[in-house]
C-alpha cells in the first residue's frame, strides 16, 4: 500500500505542531518501511520533484496549485492522507476513486474566524453559521467590532452581495475585509461541506474537536478519535530538585494570543515566589505575533522572574526543558492535541493546562498534573501558588506512562489506512 501525505503546509517548517507532526509520522513511517510519498506546500514557484529519504518529496509554489491533481494522478497513492487544502484534496480523491483520511489539526477546519474561540475567549460551543459567526470574524479583522452592531442589521444576502461586489474591486483597507465577511462565512461552510461529506475518515486528536465537527454536520461513523504520537527522548532525566521554591514553569509554543499567553504571565506575575522562573520558549511568525510579544513584553517587562528564549529547533526542545521542573500551557481556544504537552510528559514533567480539549486527554488532573478553566487568572494563579508551596519532588513516571510514541501511532494510522482502502 502507497500513502500519500500531504503536508501541513511546507514539509520542513517547524512553525506550528500541526508540521512537526507531519514530519514525524514521514520519518517514522520511512523506518518502518512502508510505501509513502510526501505533497508539500512552499511560497513560490512551481511544482518541483525532489527526494527525502529515498521517498518521492513534491514541492509545489503558488503557481503551482492548479497542477495538484496531476501530481496526485502521476504518484498514483492507495490513500490519501490530507493535512491541509483539504477540502481540494477530498475533491481529487473522489474523481480518482482514492479514499481521503482527514486529520483535524485545530478548529479552523470549520470556524470561519479560525480558531474556534469565541468572542469571550473560550471555546466555541454553537454550531457555525452566519448569525453566530459574525462577530467572531469581525473581531479578527481590524476596525470590525466598531461597526459589528450595524453590520449585523444588514440581511444576509445583502450582506453576501455587498462581499461580491468587493472581491471585484481593488483592495480597500477596512472597507474590503469588513464587507466580505459574510463572504468568508458562507466560504468556510462551504468547504467544510465538501470535506465532510467526502472524506473516508476524519481524524481527530481529542473528543472535543471530534464533537464540534459532529455539531456540525460530520457523520459520527466516519470520525476516529486518535491522538497524536511524538519521538520519544532517547532518556527520562531525573526530576530536578527544588529549593527554597525555585520551581522553573515553562511554556513552549508560539507567541500568539490564542495560546492564552497574558493569561499564564499574569497569573505567573501574581504569585508570592520570588524564586520562581517563568521561561517562555518560542517565538512569532506573523505581524499579529510580533505586535502580540511586544505588548507581552511591555507589559511583564518588570518582572525578572519571566525569561524569553526565543524560538528554538524541535530537536532542542528536551534538552532545553531538562533542568525546568513545570509545564504551562494556558490556550484560550481549542488546543486539538498540544504537543507541548506531550513533549513535557516525555521528559517526565507534570503539566499545569487549561482545559482546552487536547489538555485532557493527556493530563488527569492531580496526577500527571493540573487542569484549571480557559482564561481564568485567578485559577491558575490559586494552582501555580499551590504548585510552588506545595511540590518538592515528582515521580517522572507518571508523566511518561501517558505518551504516545510516533511508533505505535503510526502503527494505528497504518490500520485507518487499511480500513479505508477495504471499505472504497
Amino acid at each position: 500500500m502507497k500513502v500519500l501525505e500531504v503536508a501541513s503546509g511546507d514539509f520542513f517548517s517547524t512553525y506550528g505542531g500541526g508540521q512537526v507532526y507531519v514530519k514525524n509520522i514521514v520519518d517514522e513511517m520511512v523506518r518502518q518501511g512502508r510505501g509513502v510519498a510526501v505533497v508539500s506546500f512552499v511560497g513560490r514557484g512551481g511544482v518541483e520533484r525532489k527526494e527525502y529519504k529515498c521517498i518521492d518529496l513534491y514541492e509545489i509554489g503558488e503557481n503551482g496549485i492548479d497542477r495538484l491533481a496531476d501530481v496526485v494522478t502521476e504518484i498514483a497513492p492507495d490513500v490519501i492522507h490530507a493535512h491541509s487544502h483539504k477540502a481540494m484534496i477530498v475533491e481529487i480523491g473522489q474523481h480518482l476513486g482514492v479514499p481521503v483520511v482527514v486529520t483535524s489539526h485545530h478548529g479552523g477546519i470549520v470556524c470561519p474566524a479560525g480558531t474556534l474561540m469565541d468572542c469571550t475567549d473560550h471555546t466555541c460551543q454553537v454550531p457555525v453559521s452566519h448569525r453566530n459567526c459574525l462577530r467572531c470574524v469581525l473581531r479578527n479583522t481590524r476596525g470590525g467590532m466598531g461597526v459589528y452592531w450595524l453590520m449585523r442589521l444588514l440581511p444576509h444576502k445583502t450582506y453576501l452581495s455587498l462581499g461580491r461586489l468587493l472581491r471585484r474591486l481593488p483592495f480597500m483597507l477596512f472597507v474590503t475585509p469588513i464587507g466580505t465577511a459574510a463572504l468568508s462565512i458562507a466560504g468556510k461552510q462551504r468547504e467544510w461541506a465538501t470535506i465532510a461529506q467526502g472524506c473516508s475518515m476524519m481524524i481527530a486528536p481529542c473528543h472535543e474537536l471530534a464533537k464540534a465537527m459532529e455539531r456540525n454536520g460530520l457523520p459520527h461513523e466516519r470520525v476516529k478519535i486518535l491522538p497524536h504520537g511524538i519521538p520519544l527522548p532517547a532518556q527520562v532525566p531525573p526530576f530536578p530538585t527544588i529549593e527554597d521554591g525555585k520551581v522553573k514553569f515553562f511554556h513552549v509554543g508560539r507567541v500568539c494570543y490564542v495560546k492564552g499567553l497574558h493569561v499564564l504571565l499574569e497569573a505567573f506575575s501574581r504569585i508570592d515566589a520570588p524564586r520562581a522562573e517563568m521561561h517562555l520558549i518560542g517565538g512569532t511568525g506573523n505581524k499579529s505575533e510580533v505586535r502580540y510579544e511586544a505588548w507581552l513584553r511591555h507589559r511583564f517587562g518588570h518582572d525578572s522572574r519571566i525569561v524569553w528564549h526565543g524560538k528554538i529547533p524541535p530537536e532542542e526542545v528536551y534538552k532545553t526543558i531538562a533542568n525546568m521542573h513545570v509545564s504551562s500551557s494556558s490556550s484560550s481556544y481549542l488546543e486539538a492535541f498540544g504537543l507541548n504537552i506531550a513533549e513535557s510528559l516525555a521528559m517526565g514533567k507534570p503539566v499545569l493546562a487549561t482545559r482546552n480539549g487536547g489538555a485532557e486527554m493527556q493530563v488527569e488532573d492531580g496526577v500527571n498534573g493540573w487542569l484549571v478553566p480557559q482564561n481564568d487568572v485567578e485559577a491558575m494563579r490559586e494552582k501555580m501558588q499551590w504548585i510552588v508551596d506545595n511540590v518538592h519532588d515528582y515521580d517522572t513516571r507518571r508523566s511518561t506512562e501517558r505518551v504516545i510514541s510516533i511508533e505505535r501511532h503510526c502503527q494505528e494510522l497504518w490500520k485507518i489506512y487499511s480500513e479505508v482502502t477495504v471499505k472504497a
